[in-house]
Protein backbone atom coordinates (compact mmCIF):
# COMPACT_ATOMS: atom_id res chain seq x y z
CA UNK A 1 0.00 0.00 0.00
CA UNK A 2 1.20 3.49 -0.84
CA UNK A 3 0.75 7.00 0.54
CA UNK A 4 -0.05 10.00 -1.67
CA UNK A 5 3.39 11.62 -1.34
CA UNK A 6 5.06 8.24 -1.98
CA UNK A 7 3.30 8.05 -5.35
CA UNK A 8 4.76 11.46 -6.22
CA UNK A 9 8.21 10.51 -4.92
CA UNK A 10 8.21 7.40 -7.09
CA UNK A 11 7.96 9.63 -10.15
CA UNK A 12 10.53 12.09 -8.84
CA UNK A 13 12.99 9.20 -8.58
CA UNK A 14 12.21 7.91 -12.07
CA UNK A 15 11.45 10.98 -14.20
CA UNK A 16 12.16 14.16 -12.20
CA UNK A 17 12.22 16.50 -15.22
CA UNK A 18 9.06 15.12 -16.83
CA UNK A 19 6.18 17.65 -16.93
CA UNK A 20 3.58 16.78 -14.31
CA UNK A 21 1.02 19.55 -13.67
CA UNK A 22 0.33 22.28 -16.22
CA UNK A 23 -1.95 25.25 -15.61
CA UNK A 24 -3.05 28.07 -17.88
CA UNK A 25 -0.08 30.24 -16.89
CA UNK A 26 2.40 27.86 -15.22
CA UNK A 27 3.84 24.36 -15.54
CA UNK A 28 5.77 22.15 -13.11
CA UNK A 29 7.81 19.00 -13.48
CA UNK A 30 7.56 16.12 -11.01
CA UNK A 31 10.66 17.38 -9.20
CA UNK A 32 9.38 20.97 -9.08
CA UNK A 33 6.00 19.84 -7.78
CA UNK A 34 7.59 17.81 -4.99
CA UNK A 35 9.99 20.62 -4.05
CA UNK A 36 7.20 23.19 -3.90
CA UNK A 37 5.01 20.83 -1.89
CA UNK A 38 7.80 20.29 0.65
CA UNK A 39 8.32 24.04 1.00
CA UNK A 40 4.56 24.42 1.52
CA UNK A 41 4.71 21.64 4.13
CA UNK A 42 7.41 23.46 6.06
CA UNK A 43 5.47 26.73 5.80
CA UNK A 44 2.34 25.05 7.17
CA UNK A 45 4.40 23.47 9.95
CA UNK A 46 5.74 26.93 10.85
CA UNK A 47 2.10 28.04 11.14
CA UNK A 48 1.46 25.31 13.69
CA UNK A 49 0.20 22.45 11.51
CA UNK A 50 1.22 18.98 12.67
CA UNK A 51 0.40 15.35 11.95
CA UNK A 52 -3.33 14.67 12.04
CA UNK A 53 -4.30 18.35 11.96
CA UNK A 54 -6.84 19.40 9.38
CA UNK A 55 -6.02 22.17 6.88
CA UNK A 56 -9.02 23.72 5.13
CA UNK A 57 -8.49 24.62 1.47
CA UNK A 58 -10.91 27.20 0.09
CA UNK A 59 -9.25 27.53 -3.28
CA UNK A 60 -10.03 27.43 -7.01
CA UNK A 61 -8.06 25.14 -9.31
CA UNK A 62 -4.44 26.25 -9.35
CA UNK A 63 -0.90 25.41 -8.25
CA UNK A 64 -1.58 26.43 -4.64
CA UNK A 65 -4.20 23.70 -4.32
CA UNK A 66 -1.94 20.96 -5.71
CA UNK A 67 1.06 22.04 -3.63
CA UNK A 68 -1.07 22.25 -0.48
CA UNK A 69 -2.60 18.81 -1.03
CA UNK A 70 0.82 17.17 -1.40
CA UNK A 71 2.20 19.33 1.44
CA UNK A 72 -0.34 17.88 3.83
CA UNK A 73 0.67 14.40 2.71
CA UNK A 74 4.33 15.19 3.49
CA UNK A 75 3.28 16.52 6.92
CA UNK A 76 0.82 13.68 7.60
CA UNK A 77 -1.81 16.36 8.13
CA UNK A 78 -5.26 16.23 6.54
CA UNK A 79 -6.46 18.15 3.46
CA UNK A 80 -10.06 19.39 3.89
CA UNK A 81 -11.09 21.13 0.63
CA UNK A 82 -14.31 23.09 0.13
CA UNK A 83 -16.01 24.49 -2.94
CA UNK A 84 -14.69 28.04 -3.60
CA UNK A 85 -18.23 29.03 -4.64
CA UNK A 86 -19.56 28.35 -1.14
CA UNK A 87 -21.35 31.11 0.70
CA UNK A 88 -20.33 31.74 4.33
CA UNK A 89 -22.96 29.45 5.89
CA UNK A 90 -21.99 26.56 3.60
CA UNK A 91 -18.29 26.97 4.30
CA UNK A 92 -18.98 27.29 8.01
CA UNK A 93 -20.72 23.88 7.93
CA UNK A 94 -17.61 22.30 6.38
CA UNK A 95 -15.36 23.95 8.94
CA UNK A 96 -17.57 22.70 11.76
CA UNK A 97 -17.40 19.17 10.38
CA UNK A 98 -13.59 19.00 10.18
CA UNK A 99 -12.51 21.53 12.84
CA UNK A 100 -9.34 22.84 11.11
CA UNK A 101 -7.17 25.48 12.76
CA UNK A 102 -5.64 26.74 9.49
CA UNK A 103 -7.56 27.82 6.39
CA UNK A 104 -5.91 28.61 3.03
CA UNK A 105 -7.73 30.83 0.54
CA UNK A 106 -7.32 33.69 -1.95
CA UNK A 107 -7.66 37.46 -1.41
CA UNK A 108 -10.81 37.40 -3.55
CA UNK A 109 -12.40 34.82 -1.24
CA UNK A 110 -11.12 36.31 2.00
CA UNK A 111 -14.34 38.05 3.01
CA UNK A 112 -16.36 34.84 2.67
CA UNK A 113 -13.66 32.83 4.47
CA UNK A 114 -13.43 35.35 7.29
CA UNK A 115 -17.20 35.43 7.79
CA UNK A 116 -17.42 31.65 7.77
CA UNK A 117 -14.46 31.11 10.10
CA UNK A 118 -15.73 33.42 12.83
CA UNK A 119 -16.73 31.29 15.79
CA UNK A 120 -15.23 28.08 14.34
CA UNK A 121 -12.00 26.27 15.18
CA UNK A 122 -10.04 28.31 12.60
CA UNK A 123 -7.49 30.59 14.25
CA UNK A 124 -5.30 31.37 11.25
CA UNK A 125 -6.05 32.25 7.62
CA UNK A 126 -3.27 32.09 5.04
CA UNK A 127 -3.67 33.62 1.58
CA UNK A 128 -2.22 32.91 -1.84
CA UNK A 129 -1.06 36.57 -1.84
CA UNK A 130 -0.37 38.73 1.22
CA UNK A 131 -3.03 41.35 1.88
CA UNK A 132 -4.98 43.00 4.71
CA UNK A 133 -2.51 41.83 7.30
CA UNK A 134 -2.75 38.18 6.26
CA UNK A 135 0.38 36.20 5.39
CA UNK A 136 0.99 34.64 1.99
CA UNK A 137 1.48 30.88 2.08
CA UNK A 138 3.52 30.86 -1.18
CA UNK A 139 5.76 33.64 0.20
CA UNK A 140 6.30 31.77 3.45
CA UNK A 141 6.99 28.61 1.46
CA UNK A 142 9.61 30.36 -0.70
CA UNK A 143 11.69 30.91 2.44
CA UNK A 144 11.62 27.21 3.38
CA UNK A 145 13.93 24.36 2.30
CA UNK A 146 12.67 21.71 -0.16
CA UNK A 147 13.19 18.91 2.36
CA UNK A 148 10.89 17.57 5.06
CA UNK A 149 11.24 15.62 8.26
CA UNK A 150 9.94 12.04 8.28
CA UNK A 151 6.62 11.28 9.98
CA UNK A 152 5.00 8.21 11.52
CA UNK A 153 2.01 8.01 9.18
CA UNK A 154 1.29 5.04 6.94
CA UNK A 155 -1.01 4.21 4.04
CA UNK A 156 -3.94 3.78 6.42
CA UNK A 157 -3.57 7.29 7.87
CA UNK A 158 -6.36 9.74 7.10
CA UNK A 159 -5.17 11.98 4.27
CA UNK A 160 -8.29 13.91 3.37
CA UNK A 161 -11.69 15.01 4.54
CA UNK A 162 -13.90 15.06 1.46
CA UNK A 163 -17.41 16.43 1.78
CA UNK A 164 -20.37 14.53 0.35
CA UNK A 165 -22.34 16.31 -2.34
CA UNK A 166 -25.40 17.01 -0.20
CA UNK A 167 -27.92 15.67 -2.72
CA UNK A 168 -29.85 13.81 0.00
CA UNK A 169 -29.06 15.85 3.11
CA UNK A 170 -26.41 18.03 4.77
CA UNK A 171 -22.85 17.19 3.59
CA UNK A 172 -20.76 14.82 5.69
CA UNK A 173 -16.96 14.74 6.01
CA UNK A 174 -15.67 11.49 4.53
CA UNK A 175 -12.44 10.27 6.17
CA UNK A 176 -10.27 9.15 3.24
CA UNK A 177 -7.11 7.16 3.88
CA UNK A 178 -4.04 7.61 1.71
CA UNK A 179 -4.42 4.11 0.28
CA UNK A 180 -8.02 4.84 -0.75
CA UNK A 181 -6.69 7.48 -3.16
CA UNK A 182 -3.55 5.69 -4.39
CA UNK A 183 -5.21 2.28 -4.92
CA UNK A 184 -7.97 3.95 -6.92
CA UNK A 185 -5.58 6.11 -8.98
CA UNK A 186 -3.30 3.20 -9.89
CA UNK A 187 -6.25 0.96 -10.78
CA UNK A 188 -7.76 3.70 -12.98
CA UNK A 189 -4.45 4.25 -14.74
CA UNK A 190 -3.97 0.55 -15.43
CA UNK A 191 -7.49 -0.14 -16.68
CA UNK A 192 -7.60 2.98 -18.85
CA UNK A 193 -4.14 2.13 -20.19
CA UNK A 194 -2.34 5.44 -19.58
CA UNK A 195 1.41 5.60 -20.12
CA UNK A 196 4.03 8.30 -19.61
CA UNK A 197 3.36 9.38 -23.21
CA UNK A 198 -0.20 10.48 -22.38
CA UNK A 199 -1.50 13.93 -21.46
CA UNK A 200 -4.63 14.17 -19.33
CA UNK A 201 -6.94 17.19 -19.12
CA UNK A 202 -9.37 18.18 -16.40
CA UNK A 203 -11.46 21.23 -15.63
CA UNK A 204 -13.35 19.46 -12.88
CA UNK A 205 -12.80 21.11 -9.49
CA UNK A 206 -9.79 19.97 -7.47
CA UNK A 207 -11.91 19.92 -4.32
CA UNK A 208 -13.64 16.91 -5.95
CA UNK A 209 -12.31 13.34 -5.84
CA UNK A 210 -12.42 12.92 -9.62
CA UNK A 211 -9.82 15.61 -10.35
CA UNK A 212 -7.65 14.57 -7.43
CA UNK A 213 -7.65 10.81 -7.94
CA UNK A 214 -8.28 10.01 -11.58
CA UNK A 215 -6.63 13.03 -13.21
CA UNK A 216 -3.84 14.26 -10.88
CA UNK A 217 -2.84 11.03 -9.15
CA UNK A 218 -3.84 8.98 -12.18
CA UNK A 219 -1.29 10.93 -14.20
CA UNK A 220 1.32 10.39 -11.48
CA UNK A 221 0.64 6.66 -11.53
CA UNK A 222 1.58 6.60 -15.21
CA UNK A 223 4.30 9.26 -15.12
CA UNK A 224 2.08 11.31 -17.44
CA UNK A 225 1.22 15.02 -17.58
CA UNK A 226 -2.07 16.50 -16.39
CA UNK A 227 -3.36 19.83 -17.66
CA UNK A 228 -5.67 21.59 -15.20
CA UNK A 229 -7.98 24.48 -16.09
CA UNK A 230 -9.98 26.46 -13.56
CA UNK A 231 -13.35 25.77 -15.14
CA UNK A 232 -14.97 23.95 -18.05
CA UNK A 233 -15.60 25.77 -21.34
CA UNK A 234 -17.43 23.95 -24.11
CA UNK A 235 -16.42 26.60 -26.67
CA UNK A 236 -12.66 26.28 -25.93
CA UNK A 237 -12.40 22.62 -24.96
CA UNK A 238 -11.13 21.21 -28.22
CA UNK A 239 -8.79 24.17 -28.64
CA UNK A 240 -7.23 23.24 -25.29
CA UNK A 241 -7.02 19.58 -26.30
CA UNK A 242 -5.16 20.44 -29.50
CA UNK A 243 -2.90 23.00 -27.79
CA UNK A 244 -1.70 20.53 -25.16
CA UNK A 245 -1.88 17.29 -27.15
CA UNK A 246 -4.47 15.87 -24.75
CA UNK A 247 -5.09 12.14 -25.12
CA UNK A 248 -7.63 11.65 -22.27
CA UNK A 249 -10.07 13.73 -20.28
CA UNK A 250 -12.71 13.05 -17.65
CA UNK A 251 -16.31 14.21 -17.91
CA UNK A 252 -19.20 14.33 -15.47
CA UNK A 253 -22.87 15.12 -15.71
CA UNK A 254 -23.79 17.13 -18.78
CA UNK A 255 -20.27 17.95 -20.04
CA UNK A 256 -20.44 15.64 -23.07
CA UNK A 257 -23.95 16.88 -23.84
CA UNK A 258 -22.67 20.47 -23.76
CA UNK A 259 -19.78 19.57 -26.06
CA UNK A 260 -22.15 17.81 -28.43
CA UNK A 261 -24.38 20.89 -28.53
CA UNK A 262 -21.54 23.00 -29.93
CA UNK A 263 -22.23 23.49 -33.68
CA UNK A 264 -20.57 20.83 -35.82
CA UNK A 265 -17.49 21.62 -37.93
CA UNK A 266 -15.37 19.66 -40.38
CA UNK A 267 -12.54 19.69 -37.80
CA UNK A 268 -14.47 17.93 -35.01
CA UNK A 269 -12.57 14.65 -35.44
CA UNK A 270 -9.26 16.46 -35.84
CA UNK A 271 -8.21 16.24 -32.21
CA UNK A 272 -5.63 14.15 -30.31
CA UNK A 273 -8.08 12.73 -27.73
CA UNK A 274 -8.24 8.96 -27.63
CA UNK A 275 -10.46 8.28 -24.63
CA UNK A 276 -12.91 9.96 -22.27
CA UNK A 277 -13.90 8.67 -18.85
CA UNK A 278 -17.50 9.68 -18.26
CA UNK A 279 -20.05 9.32 -15.48
CA UNK A 280 -23.70 10.18 -15.91
CA UNK A 281 -23.75 10.51 -19.71
CA UNK A 282 -26.95 9.38 -21.50
CA UNK A 283 -26.37 6.05 -23.25
CA UNK A 284 -27.97 7.40 -26.45
CA UNK A 285 -25.24 10.05 -26.75
CA UNK A 286 -22.18 7.82 -26.48
CA UNK A 287 -21.84 6.28 -29.95
CA UNK A 288 -22.77 9.49 -31.87
CA UNK A 289 -20.28 11.42 -29.72
CA UNK A 290 -17.56 8.85 -30.41
CA UNK A 291 -18.20 8.98 -34.15
CA UNK A 292 -18.25 12.78 -34.30
CA UNK A 293 -15.03 13.33 -32.30
CA UNK A 294 -13.19 10.09 -33.20
CA UNK A 295 -12.56 8.81 -29.65
CA UNK A 296 -13.93 6.25 -27.23
CA UNK A 297 -16.09 6.93 -24.18
CA UNK A 298 -15.59 4.74 -21.12
CA UNK A 299 -18.45 4.72 -18.61
CA UNK A 300 -17.86 4.26 -14.91
CA UNK A 301 -19.23 4.64 -11.40
CA UNK A 302 -17.73 5.48 -8.03
CA UNK A 303 -18.46 7.38 -4.84
CA UNK A 304 -16.35 9.54 -2.56
CA UNK A 305 -16.78 6.89 0.13
CA UNK A 306 -15.44 4.19 -2.24
CA UNK A 307 -13.49 5.64 -5.17
CA UNK A 308 -12.27 2.30 -6.60
CA UNK A 309 -14.07 2.51 -9.93
CA UNK A 310 -16.57 0.32 -11.67
CA UNK A 311 -15.43 0.69 -15.27
CA UNK A 312 -16.74 -0.48 -18.62
CA UNK A 313 -14.05 -2.36 -20.59
CA UNK A 314 -12.07 -0.13 -22.93
CA UNK A 315 -12.37 -2.85 -25.61
CA UNK A 316 -15.41 -1.86 -27.75
CA UNK A 317 -16.19 -5.54 -28.32
CA UNK A 318 -16.53 -6.24 -24.58
CA UNK A 319 -18.23 -3.11 -23.28
CA UNK A 320 -21.96 -2.74 -22.74
CA UNK A 321 -23.20 0.76 -23.41
CA UNK A 322 -25.50 1.94 -20.65
CA UNK A 323 -23.69 -0.15 -18.07
CA UNK A 324 -21.19 1.37 -15.62
CA UNK A 325 -19.07 -1.72 -16.10
CA UNK A 326 -17.26 -4.27 -14.02
CA UNK A 327 -15.43 -4.10 -10.69
CA UNK A 328 -11.68 -4.63 -10.41
CA UNK A 329 -10.43 -7.90 -8.93
CA UNK A 330 -10.06 -6.37 -5.45
CA UNK A 331 -13.70 -5.26 -5.28
CA UNK A 332 -16.93 -7.14 -4.63
CA UNK A 333 -20.35 -5.78 -5.52
CA UNK A 334 -23.89 -7.01 -5.04
CA UNK A 335 -27.46 -5.76 -5.30
CA UNK A 336 -29.70 -6.34 -2.29
CA UNK A 337 -33.32 -5.83 -1.21
CA UNK A 338 -34.54 -3.75 1.74
CA UNK A 339 -33.65 -6.60 4.11
CA UNK A 340 -30.08 -6.78 2.83
CA UNK A 341 -30.67 -10.02 0.94
CA UNK A 342 -29.22 -10.44 -2.58
CA UNK A 343 -31.75 -10.14 -5.39
CA UNK A 344 -31.81 -12.22 -8.57
CA UNK A 345 -29.91 -11.50 -11.78
CA UNK A 346 -31.37 -8.45 -13.50
CA UNK A 347 -33.55 -7.53 -10.53
CA UNK A 348 -33.44 -4.06 -8.99
CA UNK A 349 -31.98 -3.46 -5.55
CA UNK A 350 -29.52 -1.31 -3.62
CA UNK A 351 -25.91 -1.45 -4.77
CA UNK A 352 -23.54 -2.60 -2.01
CA UNK A 353 -19.74 -2.67 -2.30
CA UNK A 354 -16.77 -4.09 -0.43
CA UNK A 355 -13.17 -3.19 -1.25
CA UNK A 356 -9.81 -1.99 0.16
CA UNK A 357 -10.49 1.61 -0.89
CA UNK A 358 -13.51 2.03 1.38
CA UNK A 359 -13.56 5.13 3.59
CA UNK A 360 -12.60 4.95 7.25
CA UNK A 361 -15.94 6.56 8.12
CA UNK A 362 -17.77 9.88 8.42
CA UNK A 363 -15.73 12.16 10.66
CA UNK A 364 -17.38 12.72 14.02
CA UNK A 365 -20.54 10.88 12.96
CA UNK A 366 -20.22 7.24 14.05
CA UNK A 367 -23.97 6.72 13.77
CA UNK A 368 -23.92 7.75 10.09
CA UNK A 369 -20.94 5.45 9.50
CA UNK A 370 -22.80 2.55 11.12
CA UNK A 371 -25.82 3.23 8.90
CA UNK A 372 -23.67 3.11 5.76
CA UNK A 373 -21.32 0.20 6.51
CA UNK A 374 -22.51 -3.20 7.71
CA UNK A 375 -20.17 -6.20 8.02
CA UNK A 376 -17.67 -4.43 5.75
CA UNK A 377 -20.26 -3.73 3.03
CA UNK A 378 -20.94 -0.13 2.04
CA UNK A 379 -24.59 0.61 1.29
CA UNK A 380 -24.44 3.17 -1.51
CA UNK A 381 -28.01 4.47 -1.43
CA UNK A 382 -28.16 3.80 -5.19
CA UNK A 383 -30.45 1.42 -7.07
CA UNK A 384 -28.98 -0.84 -9.72
CA UNK A 385 -29.07 -4.22 -11.42
CA UNK A 386 -26.38 -6.77 -12.30
CA UNK A 387 -26.66 -8.84 -15.47
CA UNK A 388 -25.63 -12.45 -16.03
CA UNK A 389 -22.04 -11.44 -16.85
CA UNK A 390 -21.54 -9.23 -13.81
CA UNK A 391 -22.04 -5.84 -15.51
CA UNK A 392 -23.58 -3.25 -13.20
CA UNK A 393 -26.34 -0.88 -14.35
CA UNK A 394 -27.01 2.25 -12.31
CA UNK A 395 -30.71 3.08 -12.05
CA UNK A 396 -31.11 5.95 -9.60
CA UNK A 397 -30.49 7.31 -6.14
CA UNK A 398 -32.94 5.58 -3.80
CA UNK A 399 -34.21 8.95 -2.67
CA UNK A 400 -34.71 10.11 -6.26
CA UNK A 401 -37.14 7.33 -7.22
CA UNK A 402 -40.63 8.53 -8.20
CA UNK A 403 -43.21 6.26 -6.58
CA UNK A 404 -46.30 6.47 -8.81
CA UNK A 405 -48.94 4.22 -7.34
CA UNK A 406 -47.36 0.78 -7.19
CA UNK A 407 -44.61 1.61 -9.70
CA UNK A 408 -41.09 2.81 -8.87
CA UNK A 409 -39.82 5.05 -11.66
CA UNK A 410 -36.14 5.87 -12.14
CA UNK A 411 -35.65 9.60 -12.54
CA UNK A 412 -32.25 8.81 -14.10
CA UNK A 413 -33.90 6.76 -16.86
CA UNK A 414 -36.43 9.47 -17.72
CA UNK A 415 -33.72 12.13 -17.64
CA UNK A 416 -31.59 10.12 -20.05
CA UNK A 417 -34.39 10.03 -22.63
CA UNK A 418 -35.13 13.75 -22.33
CA UNK A 419 -31.43 14.68 -22.42
CA UNK A 420 -31.11 13.04 -25.83
CA UNK A 421 -33.09 15.96 -27.30
CA UNK A 422 -30.79 18.53 -28.93
CA UNK A 423 -32.78 21.42 -27.48
CA UNK A 424 -32.32 20.19 -23.90
CA UNK A 425 -29.19 21.26 -22.02
CA UNK A 426 -30.08 19.87 -18.58
CA UNK A 427 -33.04 18.13 -16.97
CA UNK A 428 -34.05 17.04 -13.49
CA UNK A 429 -36.90 14.62 -12.89
CA UNK A 430 -38.57 14.76 -9.49
CA UNK A 431 -41.79 13.51 -7.89
CA UNK A 432 -44.74 15.90 -7.78
CA UNK A 433 -47.42 15.23 -5.12
CA UNK A 434 -50.62 13.69 -6.47
CA UNK A 435 -53.87 12.88 -4.66
CA UNK A 436 -54.53 9.67 -6.63
CA UNK A 437 -51.04 8.23 -7.34
CA UNK A 438 -49.26 9.85 -4.35
CA UNK A 439 -46.49 10.96 -6.76
CA UNK A 440 -46.26 11.60 -10.50
CA UNK A 441 -43.33 12.41 -12.76
CA UNK A 442 -42.30 16.02 -13.23
CA UNK A 443 -39.48 17.15 -15.55
CA UNK A 444 -37.70 20.45 -14.96
CA UNK A 445 -35.93 21.43 -18.16
CA UNK A 446 -33.23 23.95 -19.03
CA UNK A 447 -33.02 24.42 -22.79
CA UNK A 448 -29.88 24.84 -24.85
CA UNK A 449 -29.03 28.50 -25.41
CA UNK A 450 -30.90 29.85 -28.41
CA UNK A 451 -33.20 26.83 -28.64
CA UNK A 452 -36.84 26.31 -27.72
CA UNK A 453 -38.97 23.20 -27.43
CA UNK A 454 -42.63 22.65 -26.76
CA UNK A 455 -43.42 20.60 -23.65
CA UNK A 456 -45.72 18.39 -25.71
CA UNK A 457 -42.73 17.55 -27.94
CA UNK A 458 -40.81 16.39 -24.86
CA UNK A 459 -43.62 14.03 -23.88
CA UNK A 460 -43.97 12.71 -27.44
CA UNK A 461 -40.23 12.07 -27.54
CA UNK A 462 -40.58 9.99 -24.38
CA UNK A 463 -43.58 8.07 -25.71
CA UNK A 464 -42.38 4.85 -27.30
CA UNK A 465 -39.09 5.08 -25.42
CA UNK A 466 -40.66 4.79 -21.97
CA UNK A 467 -43.63 2.92 -20.55
CA UNK A 468 -46.73 5.10 -20.36
CA UNK A 469 -46.64 5.35 -16.56
CA UNK A 470 -43.11 6.85 -16.78
CA UNK A 471 -44.13 9.73 -19.06
CA UNK A 472 -43.78 13.18 -17.46
CA UNK A 473 -47.12 14.45 -16.19
CA UNK A 474 -45.69 17.93 -15.69
CA UNK A 475 -42.99 19.95 -17.48
CA UNK A 476 -41.50 23.15 -16.13
CA UNK A 477 -38.85 25.23 -17.90
CA UNK A 478 -36.18 26.79 -15.66
CA UNK A 479 -33.37 29.25 -16.23
CA UNK A 480 -31.00 27.60 -13.75
CA UNK A 481 -30.78 24.70 -11.31
CA UNK A 482 -29.44 24.65 -7.77
CA UNK A 483 -26.23 22.62 -7.83
CA UNK A 484 -24.18 20.79 -5.23
CA UNK A 485 -20.45 21.62 -4.92
CA UNK A 486 -19.68 18.76 -7.29
CA UNK A 487 -22.01 20.00 -10.02
CA UNK A 488 -24.96 17.68 -9.38
CA UNK A 489 -28.48 19.05 -9.42
CA UNK A 490 -29.66 19.51 -5.85
CA UNK A 491 -32.87 17.53 -6.13
CA UNK A 492 -33.62 17.76 -2.44
CA UNK A 493 -34.16 21.50 -2.85
CA UNK A 494 -36.28 20.94 -5.96
CA UNK A 495 -38.45 18.40 -4.12
CA UNK A 496 -38.92 20.80 -1.20
CA UNK A 497 -39.84 23.60 -3.61
CA UNK A 498 -42.36 21.32 -5.35
CA UNK A 499 -44.03 20.32 -2.07
CA UNK A 500 -44.06 23.74 -0.47
CA UNK A 501 -44.52 26.19 -3.36
CA UNK A 502 -46.31 24.10 -6.01
CA UNK A 503 -44.85 26.17 -8.88
CA UNK A 504 -46.68 26.58 -12.18
CA UNK A 505 -46.00 23.99 -14.86
CA UNK A 506 -47.36 22.55 -18.08
CA UNK A 507 -49.77 19.64 -17.45
CA UNK A 508 -49.91 16.76 -19.92
CA UNK A 509 -53.44 15.72 -18.92
CA UNK A 510 -54.79 19.26 -19.05
CA UNK A 511 -53.52 19.44 -22.63
CA UNK A 512 -55.25 16.20 -23.69
CA UNK A 513 -51.96 14.30 -24.03
CA UNK A 514 -52.77 11.66 -21.42
CA UNK A 515 -50.72 8.57 -22.10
Amino acid sequence: MMRIEELLETRVDKTPEKPFVTFEDAAYTYAETAANAKRYANALASAGVGAGDRVALFLPNGPEFVFSMFANAYLDSVTAPSNPEYQPAELEHSLDLSAPEVLVTTPALLETARDAAAGTSVDRILLTEATDGYDSLPARAAEQPPTVEPHDGDAESIGLHMYTSGTTGPPKAVECQHENWTISAIDFQKRMGFTAADTLLTALPLFHANAQIYSTLGAAAAGAEVVIYERFSSSRWWEWCREHGVTEFNAMGSMLKMLDNVPETDADADNPVESVFSAGTPAELIEPFEARFDLRVVEGYSLTEDPLLMLNPTDPERRRIGSVGLPPAEKRIDVVDDDGEPVGTGEKGEIVQRCPALMAGYHGQPEKTAEAIEDGWFYTGDYGTIDEDGFLYFLDRKKDIVRRGGENISSYEVEGVIKSLDAVEEVAVIPSPDEFYTEVVKALVRTTEGREIDPAAIVEHCRGRLASFKLPRYVEFVEEFPYTPTGKVQKQRLREREREERPDHWDREANDLDG
